[in-house]
């Protein structure tokens, strides 16, 4: 059965979108509510999933009823979510979340605006119930070990910080290859080369990345200046050279 557009409503990520003109920001997964049908329709085509729901799945007309919506929905996306912050007022976040202290999705909106934003709503932390996790495990790959975010009652599972958060959806593609046998399998094609062919190669490389990074600042360096360089190629695995020294 064809998906009649015109009987359907945006909801979740799609009417939070059309409502603040985000663009750009494609979500993989895409909500519409039928206002006649009582069934659910799924379309799967180039990458997105667009699904239709029930009438009875209308969030309602609240921004964060909506928003709600998305994360049962449509997953957690964190560039998107941060835009859509952008457009929400603190006083709205504030009365949904005290309207459902407990509530997962509750918190999990309350975490990720402090933790996109770095601003804090004005609430007192949460004082009991069960931690849940930022990232639904059996949905995203996580972090085995999070840490616990008393305030929200949050273990934050993400990947990364928020300045370099992907979020990995466990696709059915993904949860088909067995990560944990990665590292044994390159110490196996490792082993299959001799040494001192290796070792070539990698002087090689260090060699072809240090011309490389020479010739974009226009640098002309002496014998000495390109040694120094590659050794700290040599020792990038092993230190950190980001961090300064105090």
């Amino acid at each position: 059965m064809e998906i009649n557009i015109l009987d359907n409503r945006p909801a979740g990520y799609t009417y939070l979108q059309e409502k603040f003109s985000i663009e750009g920001m494609p979500n993989w997964h895409r909500s519409k509510i039928s206002n006649t049908g009582n069934k659910n329709y799924l379309k799967i085509q180039d990458g997105f999933v667009d699904e239709v729901f029930r009438k009875q799945y209308w969030p309602g007309e609240k921004v964060v009823d909506h928003l709600e919506f998305a994360l049962k929905y449509d997953g957690v996306n964190l560039g998107l979510l941060g835009r859509i912050f952008e457009h929400i007022t603190q006083k709205e976040l504030t009365a949904y979340i005290q309207s459902k202290p407990t509530g997962k999705y509750a918190r999990r909106i309350w975490f990720f605006y402090e933790f996109l934003t770095g601003k804090q709503l004005p609430m007192d932390d949460i004082t009991s119930g069960n931690y849940v996790d930022a990232l639904e495990t059996k949905k995203y790959f996580t972090v085995t070990t999070g840490d616990k975010s008393p305030r929200h009652r949050i273990i934050n599972n993400l990947l990364g910080p928020k300045t370099f958060c992907p979020v990995i959806r466990r696709t059915e593609k993904l949860s088909k290859h067995d990560f944990s046998e990665l590292h044994n399998r390159c110490i196996e094609i490792i082993a299959a080369y001799p040494p001192e062919l290796l070792r070539r190669a990698l002087n090689y490389l260090y060699h072809k990345e240090t011309k490389s990074s020479f010739e974009i600042e226009r640098i002309k360096p002496n014998t000495s200046r390109t040694e120094k360089f590659i050794a700290s190629l040599a020792l990038a695995e092993k230190q950190d050279f980001c961090e300064k020294k105090i």
